[in-house]
């Protein structure tokens, strides 16, 4: 069975390379959102292509998630984090990444190498052995704009983040208008999922929402969390 799902995910990730030759996306582009929490503004949020590196002689996007609560927000709950990653320019791979958290009383910093020669990831000095090519949450935001995505479709996914990895899938659902302040989209609506369990650490189902055009832009992410849920919807872009 092991095989068999190594075998799968070395499909997929032969696909994906084919697909994503033209992204549409490019070095500059920024997208910033508003955040509320419980329906309440709580601060603001980016998503940002940041430049052209290399990781281990490949050559990776880099992108940078932040995100940060407002004046009023901090003093109940203040966010500032940052996560860094860098993504293989043909399949979108994840090589490399560094978070700096700051939630509340709560700091950490994670910093991960993906050698995929050796077929491990190392994060903060601990080893871990990997299988196949694998992608952290934040890239999900720039990989799902570059495959085909119809009502129906359930993807498989793996994801590495903070030296964990996590086996889900993605479902796309219908198509649904979606006001935000950076105008009005038609959107497809896009759903990880983990059966038996939450999705990511310290979350819980989330939501997605790519315009349904050649941009494929996230322009509004929801998530449910444990106090509450976090909507971010997109008041600005620069492309």
């Amino acid at each position: 069975m092991r095989r068999l799902l190594t075998l799968i995910f070395s499909l997929l990730f032969l696909l994906s390379t084919l697909v994503s030759q033209t992204v549409p996306f490019k070095v500059g582009e920024i997208l910033e959102y508003s955040a509320h929490f419980n329906v309440i503004p709580a601060g603001t949020a980016s998503l940002q292509v940041l430049s052209i590196d290399t990781v281990n002689g490949v050559p990776t996007f880099h992108v940078r998630f932040e995100a940060k609560t407002s004046a009023i927000a901090d003093r109940l709950y203040k966010i500032r984090d940052r996560i860094d990653t860098w993504l293989d320019r043909k399949n979108l791979a994840t090589h490399k990444q560094s978070k700096r958290i700051r939630e509340g009383s709560y700091r950490r910093k994670f910093d991960t190498i993906i050698d995929y020669s050796q077929s491990i990831a190392v994060t903060n000095g601990d080893t871990l052995s990997i299988t196949h090519p694998v992608r952290d949450p934040y890239s999900l935001f720039y990989y799902l704009r570059t495959i085909p995505l119809s009502e129906g479709t359930v993807i498989p996914f793996t994801t590495f983040d903070s030296n964990v990895l996590t086996n889900f899938h993605v479902i796309v659902g219908g198509k649904e208008t979606i006001f935000v302040p950076a105008g009005t989209f038609t959107s497809l609506v896009v759903k990880p999922y983990r059966e038996g369990g939450i999705l990511f650490k310290n979350q819980g189902a989330m939501k997605i929402w790519f315009s349904d055009d050649a941009r494929r832009l996230p322009v509004q992410i929801h998530v449910k969390m444990k106090y509450g849920s976090m909507l971010l919807r997109l008041k600005k872009f620069n492309l």
